[in-house]
């Protein structure tokens, strides 16, 4: 039996190492379309687009134009919760550039909308949670794109961790 294991073992870690290796395919949706990581499923509900943000007297003026992505998390799994924060999501442009969550131009936008903004969430099984994301690029951009990042999870090897791989369009 032991010798069957060490031939068996090693084909059955390439064959999962294979599995998880991206295919550089990019696949392409649109708002209120998911990303789906293992049980969870990620989408972009809505988003801004703003030269700046009022809160009372004070306004907040972008370098560029502010993104604000209002994003969902859904968690389908029976019994584990999901675990996320704000750097959970980025925007990549059309040349690669990839830009990542503002938190004092969240944090300033919270000031107004209340949406509920915290440090780190934790999204039990069965039922979703949301969060603005704030991002500032450059008035160029013209093809900006959200994505995710994440750990490889189990049930992320039969699709080989296409989750990485999807795109959210932003115009």
């Amino acid at each position: 039996m032991k010798k069957v294991m060490k031939k068996v073992f090693p084909f059955l870690l390439l064959l999962m190492l294979t599995s998880c290796n991206s295919n550089r395919t990019e696949y392409v949706i649109g708002v209120r379309q998911n990303i789906h990581h293992d049980d969870f499923e990620y989408s972009v509900s809505n988003y801004i687009v703003t030269r700046f943000l009022k809160n009372g007297n004070d306004t907040l003026f972008a370098r560029g134009v502010f993104y604000l992505v209002n994003f969902k998390v859904e968690n389908r799994a029976k019994r584990v919760g999901h675990k996320w924060d704000n750097s959970t999501a980025y925007i990549i442009d059309e040349r690669g550039n990839i830009y990542d969550n503002i938190s004092d131009v969240q944090q300033f936008f919270e000031k107004s909308n209340h949406f509920g903004l915290k440090e780190k969430y934790i999204t039990p099984a069965g039922t979703s949670d949301s969060t603005f994301f704030a991002f500032d690029l450059p008035f160029d951009v013209t093809r900006p794109f959200l994505k995710v990042r994440g750990e490889i999870l189990m049930g992320d090897f039969f699709d080989r961790a296409s989750f990485r791989r999807v795109r959210i369009k932003l115009y």
